[in-house]
């Protein structure tokens, strides 16, 4: 939920462009995509799309900030960063991962369609924790990034 303030949306713009990028890249090289133009706009689009929507109804920074919470780290620590940084890269990793992966298997022709289902699911269960993982250590960047694009923008 990012709309309370000109600062939360000016910072996830930005992780929303930026995420998108880096998880397009990622995807194109370990799912052997070919590093092209039509192939890096699609996924980034749709990748930024996702981000985005999900960004405006999930509240999923307040949720990691109570999951820190349970550890008893506190608020502005890195401790507290890493910790808090899980929940919203579980969350948007996996709206990425399930929608992405839907998009190019269940609208491709060349994949069967009574073999689409577990084609989705097995492409699901291998790339989520490996996309997870670059959107953890990239979603740092891109909140620092979109911190700095914040400040400069309000002042």
């Amino acid at each position: 939920m990012f709309l309370k303030n000109h600062f939360g949306t000016i910072i996830t713009t930005v992780l929303a462009l930026f995420m998108g990028l880096v998880m397009a890249i990622s995807v194109a090289v370990v799912d052997h995509l070919g590093l092209v133009w039509t192939v890096l706009f699609k996924l980034w689009s749709e990748i930024f799309f996702i981000v985005f929507t999900v960004s405006l109804f999930l509240p999923y920074n307040r949720w990691g900030d109570w999951f820190a919470g349970l550890f008893g780290l506190k608020q502005g620590t890195i401790g507290f960063k890493l910790v808090q940084g899980l929940i919203p890269s579980a969350v948007l990793n996996t709206f990425n991962t399930c929608i992405c992966s839907g998009q190019s298997i269940f609208y491709n022709p060349a994949i069967p369609r009574a073999l689409r289902m577990q084609t989705w699911l097995q492409g699901c269960v291998h790339d989520w924790l490996i996309f997870f993982i670059i959107s953890y250590l990239a979603s740092f960047v891109a909140v620092w990034l979109g911190t700095k694009v914040a400040k400069a923008i309000l002042k």
